[in-house]
């Protein structure tokens, strides 16, 4: 069964992102993962979540190992959905906070 998050104010989603992250002594820990295909480096402390796309291509030139795709902070939630007119392919706050929580990833 799929755990549902209504829209929540930004101090609100943040508080749940360092509870969750507190109640699996990650807090202030910088996370590898892979969600689906794709890898992400994931963070939380008391101040943000933020979630790192890490570019799958090898070859790239330095400095391009990646980019943000989520964060979270008391004052903003920003991810690909807010900014794009098009339906993003990568996770929102929402869809990582439910990941997190039903443990739909793997560590790499």
């Amino acid at each position: 069964m799929s755990l549902q998050f209504p829209k929540r104010e930004p101090t609100v989603l943040l508080r749940e992102f360092i509870t969750l992250f507190e109640s699996k002594g990650w807090l202030n820990r910088t996370l590898r993962l892979r969600h689906g295909s794709r890898r992400y480096r994931i963070f939380c402390s008391e101040t943000e979540f933020l979630a790192y796309r890490i570019n799958d291509h090898s070859g790239i030139p330095p400095g391009f190992p990646g980019w943000p795709v989520c964060l979270v902070t008391e004052d903003q939630v920003i991810d690909d959905s807010t900014h794009s007119q098009f339906p993003s392919a990568e996770p929102g706050a929402h869809d990582w906070l439910r990941c997190i929580a039903e443990g739909d990833f793997e560590f790499i």
